[in-house]
């Protein structure tokens, strides 16, 4: 008669191969990179919404956050350029049109926030094209495929 093999019950199964390429990539980000997000991000947001008219938390929310997103999406983005450690004051480019189309998306998305002020529509626009900047940069940039 067949028999069943025996599995392990502790064993956890296998994450997503997408799912373990960002961790490792969160995991392989120096501590300078994460600190730069946490100051810029602030910034950015303090920023935009300054351009932007003001607060308007009550009244728009959504815009609210969505903006945060942008912000946030955008300082992980400059971060990316922040030198590698034993690198000296090189930054970290990767190759030249991902670095060029990754810089321009932050100043795009920017741009889109300030253009219609407290618009939900047009802050998620700018989300898309901040995040758009910000994929092929955390998808290791020393090895872009251009």
């Amino acid at each position: 008669m067949g028999s069943i093999p025996e599995t392990d019950p502790s064993a956890k199964p296998a994450a997503p191969a997408a799912h373990r390429r960002y961790a490792n990539a969160l995991a392989a980000w120096p501590l300078r990179r994460r600190m730069a997000v946490g100051l810029i991000a602030p910034v950015l947001f303090v920023l935009m919404v300054a351009a932007s008219g003001g607060w308007v938390m009550a009244t728009s929310p959504g815009w609210t956050a969505l903006v945060a997103g942008v912000a946030l999406a955008s300082a992980t983005t400059l971060a990316t350029y922040l030198p590698r450690a034993g690198t000296g004051l090189k930054p970290d480019l990767g190759c030249t049109p991902c670095a060029a189309i990754a810089a321009v998306t932050v100043l795009a998305s920017f741009g889109l926030v300030n253009s219609d002020p407290h618009d939900v529509s047009t802050a998620v626009l700018a989300l898309g094209v901040s995040a758009f900047g910000l994929v092929p940069r955390l998808n290791n940039p020393s090895t872009c495929p251009a």
